[in-house]
């Protein structure tokens, strides 16, 4: 049982909502669904957030202190622009519409155990290299989708690398997944 596991479903009172939080209840999570991030969010450990919702990139920001709870975002956005914006705000995973509920639980459940994407107390920073390593782009590319030096995200990685206790970016991509199939997007970017 899960019952330590707080769960905030954002995206009002709809039916797919209401369904969600429970299949969630059924596995024995305890979820709060609401339309707007409270104020106060102590308790929670994980945030879900619909892609659909048009605030999904700012709310994912929003959640990027400390002691606030990991984002996951359901319904992978189509765009790969927009994926790659929620990986740069720090999401802690994505999870196509189309994936089996089991898929959600894992995520969720790996998110309250590490907090952030992939990571043992990875900083917000070395959780959006993670992310971007485990859709498969070079340390050049990071860098330049992060806005940073290509030694910088070199550094990175080794540091992630051994947070995590591996010796590659194929195993720090399989921790970050769980060993859970990545989603691929048009051109190709998984995103796990």
């Amino acid at each position: 049982m899960d019952d330590h596991l707080g769960i905030l479903i954002l995206g009002g009172f709809h039916a797919h909502s209401r369904s969600l939080a429970e299949e969630l209840e059924r596995v024995g999570m305890t979820t709060t669904l609401l339309e707007d991030l409270p104020p106060e969010r102590r308790g929670f450990s994980v945030v879900l957030v619909s892609a659909d919702r048009p605030d999904c990139v700012r709310t994912i920001r929003e959640l990027g202190g400390k002691d606030d709870p990991a984002v996951i975002v359901i319904g992978v956005p189509g765009h790969h622009e927009t994926v790659l914006e929620c990986l740069k705000a720090g999401v802690a995973g994505l999870v196509a519409a189309h994936e089996p509920f089991e898929n959600l639980v894992h995520a969720v459940r790996e998110a309250s155990r590490r907090g952030t994407l992939g990571g043992r107390h990875l900083t917000r920073r070395q959780s959006q290299v993670l992310a971007l390593v485990a859709a498969g782009l070079p340390n050049r590319e990071i860098a330049y989708r992060l806005g940073v030096r290509t030694h910088t995200v070199k550094n990175h990685v080794q540091t992630i690398l051994s947070k995590l206790g591996v010796s590659s970016r194929t195993a720090a991509t399989i921790t970050l997944t769980g060993g859970v199939p990545a989603y691929r997007g048009g051109d190709g970017l998984g995103v796990g």
